[in-house]
């Protein structure tokens, strides 16, 4: 079977809009799952401040410790891109546990930003359908574009942020401690769920 890319540029060969067969593209290539966007803190700061090199060094000290973190938290896939992890999982509740988790295991391992400054992760949660393409691209959908924006642009070091799909889905007693909040995307008012990394509650 053609690839998603590949049977959209059949179709688009063949004078047929894709949106056309919106319905049918969905049913074939649609995977109903939860995505977990990490983003380091202060990458082109520190990069700056004391050279490539250096946040590359903590950079991969925190792959070392965030990716076995995702596979005992029953991820899918997960890939390394630059300083973002991209980890794939069947539910929300498996994506917030790993999240929590990786929060703790980088306070634990003591990794340090600057001499003063600790290393700190923001991660941003999603859910629900998308179409996925067996090569690098991976997964596309709404779920992935709010996640990614919560993960990379929003989320601060030691947040962890849930779209309202993730969050509706998750375990309540997982999701009890986030806290209701909002912003403004090009005019639109999105709502999402927040919660601040705390060392005393784990």
């Amino acid at each position: 079977m053609a690839n998603l890319f590949e049977h959209l540029g059949e179709l688009i060969a063949s004078d047929i809009d894709p949106v056309e067969r919106a319905a049918e593209i969905f049913d074939r290539y649609g995977q109903t799952v939860s995505v977990m966007i990490l983003d380091s803190s202060g990458f082109s700061r520190i990069s700056e401040e004391h050279g490539i090199l250096y946040f590359l060094t903590r950079l991969v000290m925190m792959r070392q410790i965030v990716g076995p973190i995702l596979e005992t938290h029953h991820d899918k896939d997960f890939k390394f891109e630059a300083d973002n992890v991209y980890a794939i999982f069947d539910h929300p509740d498996d994506a917030i546990r790993a999240a929590l988790a990786a929060h703790e295991a980088v306070q634990k391992a003591k990794l340090m930003l600057t001499e003063n400054e600790p290393f700190r992760v923001c991660i941003g949660i999603g859910y629900g359908k998308m179409l996925f393409s067996e090569t690098l691209e991976g997964y596309f959908g709404e779920e992935m574009n709010l996640a990614s924006k919560l993960g990379e642009d929003i989320a601060e070091g030691g947040e962890t942020l849930l779209t309202v799909a993730a969050y509706e889905n998750a375990d309540r007693e997982l999701v009890k401690s986030f806290e209701k909040l909002s912003l403004s995307i090009s005019g639109i008012v999105a709502t999402y769920y927040r919660q601040q990394f705390n060392s005393q509650a784990t």
